[in-house]
C-alpha cells in the first residue's frame, strides 16, 4: 500500500492555516451550512491514494451540537465559526504585519531601482582623435572621486558601470592622466603598502589599458581613518599610482600652454570628520561623525598653508621687456587648477567646508585660480563664483565614481547663479542605502584643457552626456599683495 504525505488546510471563514501532516492523511474543508438551523454541519473530503486506486468518501460530520449567534458578526459566516484563541489571532496578526512590511520593502527596493539612470541618448563631444598633433592642441584628463570600493564585494556595481564609461572615453579621448580625488580606499584606508586592497580596489578595477596612465592621488577623510603614509608608498610599487607626498604640484606643457596641478591634504588642513586614526571597521563605527574642527596638527597644518601660498605665487604672470618702454606680463601657467577632497562648497549632504572657505577661497582669488576640485560628497556639482576682477572661479565636485548620493541638504545656501548644476537630482528618496550601496547611480568628469579654454563633460554611468562647461584661461590679477586671512586655529 503507497500512502501519500499530505497536508491538512483548515479553512474558517476567510483564513488559512496549514500544518503538516502524516499518512494516511485527510484533506479537511470546512464549509458552514446556513440551510442547517441550530447545528453546525461541514463536509469532509477524505482522500485516500492507494496504489492505483483512488477511494473517496463523503462524511458528514456533526462540528457542534449547538451554534450560537454572534451579534457583532462581519460576516454571514461568522456566525458558524467559534471563537478563536487569543494566540492565534495574536500569530495571525503578526503574519499580516510581516507581509505588509515584506510588500513595502519590496516597492521601496523596486522603486529605488527604477530611479537609476536614463538611456544613454547625447553623444560624446569629441574632437577628431586621427589628428596625429592632438597633443599639441589639448590636454585631456579624467575627474574622480571616492573610488574605494565597499568591504567584502570590493567594488560596487555603479563602480564598475563607471569604469567601463571612464574606458569608452578614455579609448575615444586618448587621456592623459586622470585626477583621483580621495576617499581611495572604504571604509579605514589601508594598513600598510601591501594591503591587497590596493589590488583589489584599484589595480584590478581600472586594469583597461587605456587607463594605464598617471593617476594625480589625493588622500581623503576615509584614508586618514587608516594608514595614509602607505598610500604615499604605494606609488613606488605601482605603474599608475601617483601620490608622492600628502601635498605636491604636478605641471603639464602642451605647445606653449602650461597647467599647473596643486594638490593639497585638507584633512592635514582642517581635520577629520571621526577622532579616529589607524582605526578598524568597528572603532570607526563606534565614533560619530562631525563636520572638520581643525586639524590635528597646527604646525604642520602651517606649513602646507605657507607652502600653497608660494605655490601660487610661482605660478603667477612673469614681466618680460620687449624694448626699453614696452613689458609684457605673461602667466607663467595659463591654467592653474587647485584639487583637494573636501569641498569649499557643495549643496550635498556634506555641505561646505567652512575652514576652506575662509583660509583656500582667499587664495584663489587672490591668484586668479581657474578652478578648485574636489570630491567628499558623492556627487558631480559645478559653481561659479566671481574672483577679482571680472575672473570667475569655478569649484568642481567629482565624488560619484563607485556611489551617488542624492541629498540636496545644503542647496537653499546658493542662488541659481552661482549653482550650475548637480546630480543626481532629488529623487523620492534622496539618501537610501540601495544608493550609498553603489547598486543605482554614478558618474566622472572628462577634462579638456585647450589653448584658450578646458571644455568639462560630465557623465553618468552609462556614459550619457548630462552637462558641459567652460572655463577659460586665467587674466592677470591686479594686485596679489594681499595676504591670506590669519589662522582660526590656535595650537595648545
Amino acid at each position: 500500500m503507497n500512502l501519500e504525505l499530505a497536508i491538512r488546510i483548515f479553512i474558517v471563514g476567510k483564513e488559512t492555516r496549514m500544518v503538516s501532516g502524516t499518512a494516511p492523511s485527510f484533506l479537511i474543508v470546512l464549509i458552514p451550512k446556513r440551510s442547517f438551523q441550530g447545528s453546525a454541519f461541514a463536509a469532509a473530503v477524505c482522500y485516500r491514494r492507494i496504489s492505483n486506486l483512488n477511494i473517496f468518501s463523503m462524511e458528514m460530520l456533526l462540528l457542534d451540537g449547538r451554534t450560537e449567534k454572534r451579534p457583532n458578526s462581519s460576516s454571514s459566516l461568522d456566525r458558524f465559526i467559534p471563537d478563536m484563541p487569543q494566540k492565534v489571532k495574536s500569530r495571525r496578526k503578526m503574519r499580516k504585519l510581516m507581509c505588509i512590511s515584506g510588500i513595502c520593502v519590496t516597492i521601496f527596493f523596486i522603486i529605488a531601482v527604477s530611479s537609476g539612470d536614463s538611456p544613454n541618448n547625447i553623444p560624446l563631444w569629441s574632437a577628431d582623435m586621427r589628428d596625429p598633433k592632438r597633443n599639441e592642441h589639448s590636454f585631456r584628463i579624467l575627474l574622480v572621486g571616492d573610488t574605494g570600493g565597499i568591504p567584502i564585494l570590493e567594488t560596487t556595481r555603479a563602480q564598475t558601470k563607471v569604469k567601463e564609461t571612464m574606458t569608452s572615453v578614455a579609448n575615444e579621448k586618448d587621456i592623459q592622466m586622470v585626477l583621483n580625488m580621495g576617499d581611495n580606499i572604504y571604509f579605514t584606508g589601508p594598513t600598510d603598502e601591501f594591503d591587497p586592497r590596493f589590488e583589489s580596489r584599484f589595480e584590478a578595477v581600472y586594469d583597461s589599458p587605456s587607463l594605464q596612465v598617471k593617476w594625480l592621488t589625493i588622500a581623503g577623510n576615509h584614508d586618514h581613518f587608516g594608514n595614509v603614509t602607505a598610500e604615499i608608498e604605494y606609488t613606488k610599487r605601482s605603474r599608475k599610482w601617483y601620490f608622492p607626498s600628502l601635498y605636491y604640484k604636478e605641471s603639464e606643457e602642451f605647445n606653449g600652454t602650461k597647467i599647473d596641478f596643486i594638490m593639497i591634504d585638507t584633512i592635514s588642513l582642517c581635520g577629520n570628520t571621526k577622532d579616529i586614526q589607524n582605526a578598524g571597521f568597528i572603532e570607526m563605527l563606534r565614533n560619530e561623525s562631525h563636520d572638520p574642527r581643525g586639524p590635528m596638527n597646527v604646525t604642520a597644518a602651517e606649513e602646507q598653508w605657507k607652502w600653497l601660498e608660494t605655490n601660487l605665487e610661482e605660478s603667477e604672470y612673469e614681466i618680460f621687456a620687449i624694448s626699453v618702454s614696452i613689458e609684457i606680463m605673461i602667466f607663467s601657467a595659463q591654467y592653474l587648477i587647485v584639487s583637494g577632497h573636501y569641498p569649499i562648497h557643495s549643496m550635498s549632504s556634506h555641505g561646505p567646508t567652512d575652514c576652506l572657505r575662509q583660509r583656500l577661497d582667499p587664495l584663489l582669488k587672490r591668484f586668479n585660480v581657474n578652478a578648485y576640485f574636489s570630491g567628499h560628497d558623492h556627487s558631480l556639482q559645478h559653481f561659479i563664483f566671481d574672483g577679482n576682477d571680472d575672473h570667475k572661479i569655478h569649484y568642481v565636485v567629482s565624488g560619484a565614481a563607485s556611489r551617488a548620493d542624492a541629498s540636496d541638504k545644503h542647496i537653499k545656501e546658493f542662488i541659481k547663479d552661482n549653482l550650475k548644476f548637480n546630480y543626481p537630482e532629488k529623487s523620492w528618496f534622496s539618501w537610501s542605502p540601495v544608493s550609498q550601496l553603489g547598486f543605482l547611480k554614478g558618474g566622472f568628469i572628462y577634462a579638456e584643457f585647450g589653448h584658450e579654454s578646458a571644455r568639462l563633460d560630465f557623465f553618468d554611468k552609462k556614459g550619457k552626456q548630462l552637462y558641459a562647461a567652460l572655463i577659460p584661461i586665467r587674466q592677470i590679477p591686479k594686485d596679489t599683495a594681499t595676504k591670506s586671512t590669519v589662522s582660526p586655529f590656535i595650537e595648545i
